[in-house]
């Protein structure tokens, strides 16, 4: 029995990443060159699939990769935490049994004990600051050690400021000394406060790493993966296909989602038609309802006129025609910045608000007027 081939719940294989070609190129040459790199895009948007891609190439050409997520740090302490955890997992064999001795010195033990009873008395730092500088400083042990030169990602990397408001400017102190050694990838998913750690002259990373976006999937592209996956497995997407990819609008999470969907309904005896792709639509669209109230509840209300104006891309958030320009300029601005920073919008020139919704599926049920069901 075919197994449905489109998977959407987490990070994909390399051999399953859509036209990323370029931004994986460059990450990795960037990396060579000895300079640091920070991808920016919204949630669920292939991030870390793309990341993980870097990595592999990065092993090809003889490099340690360590990969740390800061997602849901509270303290420096878990800042460094996750940094040696992320190393334990990363290093292998030899390096692997080294990095083990490296790591009990990072947290010198006394064992005591009598036979058949032994107790293990870990001391604890009591300070975030020398904890995590110890662990920044693995990269430069690893290439002394082993003559390999380490990429680093940090993803999630704006999580770091939740630990510690300077928490940027403790990792930098430690990691502009690295030269040779290693390169860093810096990741996040909320736009506006990454695009602040590296553009603002206050922080200690402005103008550190360079920038790569990630823009929607390209529609030729993700054409032929669709229809590929169909016929490998024994189906026709047929005339599914265009509407499903004007729904999905490059998303590659919900491109995912929506094809995963349309494998479900689709006939296996004939070619998908327009009515597969429309119930594919609804049946996502009514298993994320609660998702997207929630969502729509948590915003104030200013946050959701402005988003609904995107949505439906009629007007534009200062003029004075619409539901929230005119006079209150600075409200609308902190809203939309405040969307921005969420993830739930991104500028693009090409829309007539100058916004559009990144989730197409969020954006289409805010346009159907938010029903509580589909």
């Amino acid at each position: 029995m075919p197994i449905n081939p489109f998977r959407y719940s987490g990070p994909v294989g390399a051999e399953d990443l859509i036209d990323r070609d370029g931004e994986a190129a460059q990450l990795l040459a960037t990396a060579i060159e000895g300079n640091n790199s920070r991808v920016v895009a919204p949630r669920r948007f292939g991030k870390t699939s793309l990341l993980r891609r870097v990595m592999a190439e990065a092993e090809d050409e003889g490099w340690e990769t360590v990969y740390v997520d800061f997602f849901g740090v509270v303290t420096l302490l878990d800042v460094a935490e996750r940094i040696e955890r992320a190393y334990t997992a990363a290093l292998k064999g030899a390096a692997g049994r080294w990095f083990d001795g490296v790591s009990r010195a990072l947290r010198p033990e006394l064992q005591a004990g009598v036979p058949g009873l032994s107790v293990t008395a870990t001391a604890q730092p009591v300070a975030g600051v020398q904890p995590l500088l110890d662990r920044l400083a693995l990269p430069r042990k690893v290439f002394d050690r082993w003559g390999k030169r380490v990429l680093v990602v940090f993803d999630e990397f704006q999580g770091v400021l939740t630990a510690q408001a300077d928490a940027d400017a403790v990792i930098r102190s430690e990691i502009q000394h690295h030269g040779d050694a290693a390169s860093y990838i810096f990741a996040g998913s909320q736009v506006g406060m990454m695009e602040s750690l590296f553009t603002d002259r206050r922080r200690a990373f402005y103008a550190q790493a360079r920038a790569v976006s990630l823009p929607p999937l390209p529609v030729p592209e993700t054409a032929e993966y669709i229809a590929g996956r169909f016929a490998a497995t024994g189906r026709d997407v047929g005339d599914a296909l265009g509407p499903l990819l004007d729904v999905a609008a490059g998303h590659p999470q919900r491109t995912m989602l929506l094809a995963h969907a349309l494998w479900d309904v689709a006939p296996e005896d004939r070619p998908a038609g327009e009515e597969h792709a429309a119930a594919a639509v609804d049946r996502i669209g009514a298993e994320l309802v609660d998702e997207f109230s929630v969502v729509w509840s948590s915003l104030p209300g200013g946050q959701r006129r402005l988003l609904a104006l995107v949505a439906d891309d009629r007007d534009r958030p200062y003029s004075r025609s619409s539901s929230v320009g005119g006079s209150k300029g600075s409200a609308v601005r902190s809203s939309l910045e405040a969307l921005v920073e969420r993830g739930e919008i991104v500028r693009d020139a090409n829309r007539y608000s100058g916004y559009r919704v990144v989730d197409p599926l969020l954006d289409r049920w805010v346009r159907q007027g938010r029903p509580a069901s589909v």
